[in-house]
Formats: C-alpha cells, structure tokens, sequence
C-alpha cells in the first residue's frame, strides 16, 4: 500500500500542512522539525511527488543541456563530458537534476522556443557548438535563463563562460622561455577558431613579455587536423631559421607535428621542442608525450552551474565571463632545465 503525506504527518506527529513544508524546505518550519520528518519519511521509504513539488515551488528543478550528440562527438569534442559532469555535479548538489538533449544548429532554436513556452525546465544550458544567431536572439528577447559553454564566435548578449585561452597561451610562452626556447613558432587554427585565436593572442603577449617577436614566417594557421598539421609542419620546416620549439594550438595539431619532425629525421625534443594545449586526448600517448598547457574543463562546468542558478534567481542577471584554471604539465617533449 502506498504511503501518503498523512502518514508521515500521523507517524511524526505533527500535521499534514507541516510535511508538506518540510518536503518544500518552507523557511517557517524548524531544523529540529525537519529533521524529525524527514527521518519519518526515509523509515516509511516515503517520497514525495516531484510532480506536485514543482507545481508548490513555482519550479522544476530541472536544467535543460542542448549539445549536439552526432557520431563521433565523443572524439571530436572530447571535452564536453568533463563539462558535462562538472555542470552535473554541482547542480546535483543544489538540488538540481540536468538533462541532455541532442541537437545541431539548426534545430536548437526551435528545441529552446517550445521548452521556454511550455516553461518545463527552470533553466538552458547551451554547448557553443550548437549556437546560432536566431537562438541568440530568443535568449536574449526571452531572458530566459541560460549560459552557453564557450563564447560565441559572434557579437551576442548572451550569458556565456569559456577558459581564458589568452592566459593559457601567455603560460605556454612564459613556460617555453623560461626551458630558454627563443626561436618559437605557433601552428593552429583558422581565424573563425575563436579558441586557438586568443591562444596565439597571449603567445604574443608572453613573448613580447620576454623580448621575443613571434615571426610571422612561424605563424601558421590552418584547419584544427592532423593532417593540417603535418601539412603546416612541414612548410613551417622549409623556413630559415629554424624554430628551436613548436607550439600547437591543439592534440590534432600537434600529433600531425609530432609525424612530421620524425619524417624530417628531427628528434624531439634534442632538435626541437613540443608543447600543446589540454592533456587529453592524445598527449600521453604520442612519443615522446607532451608538454601541456591543461584546462580543467571540469571545474568549468562546476562554475557554470554556479552562475546559472544565480541567474535562475536573478533572470535579468548579465554574465559573461572567463575562468582561469589552466597549469602547465611538463613531460619529455621539451628540454627541462
């Protein structure tokens, strides 16, 4: 037989109308009381209605993720999940259960008009990888509350978060100077690829910080590959002077470098150094493994969660922001003083 709310209220010995507040967290009802019940409840193996919860609380408790989930997502976005389960954990602490919805570009305006119409979830949260100008426009005409992981490649208002790519890309310098690299050379991806962009940003920076100009013959942009990066070694390698290290953009990258220089004959790193960015997925398995500048995409995830439930309490809240969370993790290719 199924237990009810005036059972626990019976067995409690207190009234119906204080388990219903108990089983809402209403502020009038004391720590003692609460406690009191809810050991009642867990005895009775009771559980409340989430259904009828969400109609008392004016809430569903509910985040909505929309990420696309094509084949090979996994591999080409290796990333997401550690966001995924940074958002999900810090959520679930709050009280909060999130739930993922595939979708593309295309269709992800169309997901997020019926979800913010039918008001089923109290929150979005958006993968930059599936935005779009009309999705911007309804978040933004909305104010639905939301936070897309990354930062739109176009002008938006709305609320975003993404690591500070800038800063990593000044440690990697700062890092390969200090190892007394000086003739440096960056191979990443093209302008639109928002992420290895601010990277060669604050490679600049912490050269120009050291007295060291990134020549332009040893920039080279391309698609985020490995076969754009074997193909961009190689040009790199037909240049005078030689670079003493290379800096990748990213694992895909850096693995096409890393088979060019052995095709060339060049040993990494007594002939020349190897560094890239984030520590997943192939640097621990490229010989030699390589030096990263890593990312906690995890501890993203979390702070997103975080900022997405103040802007639930606060819906006109404007947020847009980067987090620094980035180390360097030095292995065999490059020399260590």
């Amino acid at each position: 037989m199924r237990v009810t709310m005036r059972d626990v209220a019976k067995a409690a010995g207190v009234s119906v109308s204080t388990v219903s507040k108990v089983v809402n967290d209403h502020y009038s009802i004391s720590r003692e009381t609460a406690q009191r019940v809810h050991a009642v409840m867990r005895e009775l193996n009771y559980y409340p209605n989430a259904r009828a919860q969400s109609f008392a609380r004016g809430t569903t408790k509910t985040v909505l993720l929309l990420a696309g989930m094509a084949p090979n997502t996994a591999f080409n976005n290796p990333h997401m999940f550690e966001i995924v389960a940074g958002l999900e954990e810090t959520l679930r602490k709050r009280g909060y259960r999130l739930v993922l919805q595939g979708t593309d570009a295309t269709s992800a305006c169309g997901v997020a008009q019926e979800v913010i119409s039918r008001q089923s979830v109290d929150a979005i949260a958006v993968h930059v990888g599936i935005m779009s100008h009309p999705l911007s426009a309804l978040l933004t005409k909305t104010q639905f509350p939301h936070i897309v992981l990354g930062m739109p490649n176009f002008d938006s208002q709305v609320c975003w978060i993404d690591n500070n790519n800038t800063y990593s890309g000044s440690m990697a310098a700062a890092y390969l100077t200090a190892q007394g690299y000086r003739n440096i050379a960056f191979i990443g991806g093209q302008y639109y690829d928002l992420g290895s962009t601010h990277r060669l940003e604050g490679v600049k920076q912490g050269l120009a910080g050291a007295g060291i100009r990134l020549a332009e013959q040893h920039i080279w942009l391309g698609e985020s590959t490995r076969a754009d990066g074997y193909r961009m070694t190689g040009e790199l390698l037909e240049q005078r002077p030689l670079p003493d290290a290379i800096l990748c953009a990213n694992n895909y990258i850096a693995l096409g470098c890393v088979d060019a220089l052995r095709d060339h004959g060049l040993r990494i790193p007594q002939d020349m150094g190897i560094m890239t960015f984030d520590d997943y997925p192939f640097s621990r398995i490229v010989e030699p493994q390589l030096t990263v500048v890593d990312i906690n995409v995890r501890a993203m995830g979390s702070q997103a969660a975080k900022l997405l439930l103040d802007i639930i309490r606060h819906p006109n809240m404007q947020v847009q922001t980067y987090v620094t969370t980035s180390s360097v993790i030095e292995r065999q290719s490059t020399r260590q003083k």
